[in-house]
């Protein structure tokens, strides 16, 4: 059989190469996650300086623990674009032990390059003592080394490993201009107060720095200070700062001032909605604990204000519901909407009360809506409401929940299988409706519910009813590991005992979303124009770091799949997603498709990005970064970067993608 598999392989990759010679076997073998392949390591020692190369990306990619020894050699390669490539590789696999073949090779390499990837990689898998030996071994460091250096301390931060020395360091690169933007960076992401106290005038001084990023992140930071100077300071950034990105975070880091509150209020009116709306969810914020609602005449007055946007009036309205409870309810409104985002902000206003008296318009909205971005508002605002209430409700409210399933919407099964797990409903009223939550699980498939099926289980799990064993059973025969462990969690949680199967992955069972002759039309298109009501987004595809992503978003858009749907996600100075046919983040093509990452791809201003629920479950959603987010370098995949910001930042939640051009 495994002769017939290799055969099988060896002849779709002739037949892929033939079709597209850029994209070499190598690529397929990475795509279909052939850990073992003997043909990914056989070709590590091959003369061609790019296949040793590719062999080495595709060990970053599939991430196999047992090919860190494999790769070491590799590290010493003649080749400074294969010793780079090797350090990647390893700390792409993550384990520890790789730490030290990194060192080693870092105490005799000169390559830029490679001393950067060095340091990268030893961010990426080091221990808290191999960051105190970065440290510890500066000494021995060229200064052009720094922003190296401070990019593995980063790395380390994202991975909540921090060190006071690690941290002195990063400190005493404030004065390295090479340096300064993975230095800030680098503070943000430690956020140690007593550091960022002491260093409070050199940080100031920041503020003013003509980099829109180092003013960002140095307004992120200052939010750890509560002296009246950094305040009034913040209060200027945020007022007056002509990059809204340094706005938005300046008003974020004044959110736990309340004494600023109507300062913050006033923001509330700004020409910039991002902005605008920040204020607004920062103010709410900033009165959620108040007894009183002593800014209620100003807040009310503005919903009958032209000056402010609908998105902060929606915001406005759930701080009145939070604030009023059952006054607001009059207040509020009607939920019925053209717009599926302001319908849901109402219904979640409505939750926002807390008031039994609001339960008969979310079941309306829940019953009455077929929109599922409505629905699930509808049932996490009774959910809300149904955990304080009587049993009667309680009960009522979970009957709801699982009839929502029969809808076969991802996002409002996950919705109703978390409510399960609210432990604000006894065990005894949940039990009540394991008999249809069961044969519910059976008739869902991961490729595209992987998530709601997750949550099932630990619903299984948490009822602990040895009724729920045959279906639990099968769970651990499922292919998607995530799938596997949860079923593992609720096999022992009724049982107390390890899972009586361990699934073996058959590599077959991979079916690629894409046919060989798909490949030509990775040579003939270069990109894509996404058209909104709000400007032209021009994408440049990334074709040598996601190969494959790229060829999944041409084929979904010569279909169409894209044209008419919204933009599902906004967070202001992070990104604008959309690809999603149902609206709500669930969402996709029915297919997954693999991760694909790359040392020279990394999340600047006009990143493309993949959503995805983790590792190779990748499907239609993309997102575009607002900001470099270098947190979520290597863990989404990056198949494009667009220039056009203005575009991008005037995008709101619920726009719409009006058609999608692929160019060439």
């Amino acid at each position: 059989m495994k002769i017939i598999n290799r055969i099988i392989v060896s002849f779709f990759i002739i037949a892929v190469v033939h079709a597209q010679d850029s994209i070499a076997p190598i690529r397929v073998l990475q795509d279909r996650r052939l850990t073992q392949s003997e043909q990914i390591f056989s070709l590590l020692t091959s003369p061609n300086e790019r296949e040793r190369e590719l062999s080495l990306l595709a060990i970053a990619n599939i991430q196999d623990t047992g090919a860190v020894e494999i790769v070491v050699p590799l590290l010493n390669d003649e080749s400074p674009k294969v010793r780079a490539m090797a350090a990647f590789a390893i700390g792409m696999i993550g384990k520890s032990r790789g730490s030290s073949f990194l060192f080693r090779r870092l105490s005799v390499e000169r390559e830029d390059k490679c001393v950067g990837e060095l340091f990268n990689a030893i961010g990426m898998c080091g221990t808290l003592d191999d960051l105190k030996k970065i440290i510890f071994q500066s000494e021995d460091y060229q200064s052009k080394w720094n922003p190296y250096v401070a990019q593995a301390i980063f790395r380390f931060a994202n991975r909540k490993i921090k060190d006071a020395g690690a941290t002195k360091y990063a400190v005493s690169l404030l004065d390295d201009k090479s340096s300064i933007i993975n230095t800030i960076y680098t503070l943000m992401r430690i956020n140690d107060t007593t550091v960022i106290r002491n260093n409070r005038e050199r940080l100031i001084e920041q503020t003013i720095n003509s980099s829109p990023l180092i003013r960002m992140w140095t307004a992120s930071i200052l939010g750890a200070l509560n002296d009246e100077e950094t305040k009034s300071r913040l209060l200027s950034i945020a007022v007056t700062d002509k990059d809204w990105r340094v706005r938005v975070n300046a008003i974020r880091s004044l959110r736990t001032k309340k004494e600023y509150k109507n300062k913050v209020l006033n923001v509330t009116s700004d020409a910039n909605e991002h902005v605008a709306l920040a204020a607004a969810v920062s103010f709410g914020e900033m009165i959620r604990n108040e007894e009183q609602f002593v800014d209620s005449a100003n807040v009310l007055s503005m919903l009958r204000s032209g000056k402010y946007s609908i998105s902060v009036k929606e915001e406005i309205r759930k701080i009145i519901a939070k604030k009023m409870g059952e006054r607001a309810i009059p207040i509020i409104g009607n939920w019925k909407s053209d717009q599926p985002y302001i319908s849901a902000q109402r219904i979640r206003a409505y939750g926002e009360t807390h008031s039994e008296k609001a339960i008969p318009v979310i079941k309306e909205a829940i019953q009455q809506s077929n929109q599922s971005l409505v629905i699930i508002a509808g049932l996490e605002s009774y959910q809300m409401i149904a955990q304080r209430a009587s049993e009667s409700i309680k009960k009522d409210f979970l009957k709801i929940a699982t009839l929502m399933f029969a809808k076969h919407d991802p996002g409002i099964s996950y919705s109703a299988a978390v409510a399960f797990q609210d432990s604000s409903f006894n065990k005894e009223i949940r039990r009540i409706y394991l008999s249809a939550l069961l044969p519910t699980y059976q008739q869902m498939n991961a490729a595209a519910d992987l998530e709601p099926m997750v949550e099932l289980l630990n619903v299984f799990a948490e009822i602990a009813d040895s009724s729920a064993l045959p279906v639990i059973e099968k769970g651990l025969a499922e292919q998607d590991n995530v799938i596997r462990a949860a079923a593992e969690k609720a096999y022992t949680s009724i049982t107390g005992e390890d899972s009586p199967v361990r699934f073996i992955k058959n590599p077959d069972e991979y079916k690629p979303f894409y046919n060989q002759e798909d490949m030509v039309l990775l040579s003939k298109y270069k990109g894509a124009e996404i058209f909104t009501a709000k400007g032209k987004i021009k994408i440049i595809f990334e074709k040598e770091a996601a190969p494959f992503t790229v060829l999944n978003f041409i084929l979904l858009s010569q279909k169409k799949f894209y044209d008419g749907l919204s933009f599902h996600r906004v967070v202001s100075n992070f990104v604008i997603q959309g690809g999603d046919p149902l609206g709500n983040g669930s969402g996709g093509p029915n297919y997954a498709i693999r991760s694909e990452v790359h040392p020279a791809v990394k999340y600047r201003t006009g990143a493309v990005g993949m959503a995805s629920a983790g590792k190779d479950t990748e499907g239609s959603q993309w997102f575009i970064t607002h900001s470099p987010t270098p947190h979520l370098d290597y863990r989404y995949t990056i198949f494009g970067y667009t220039k056009d910001a203005v575009v991008v930042d005037k995008i709101m939640m619920g726009d719409r993608i009006e058609k999608v051009i692929l160019i060439n």
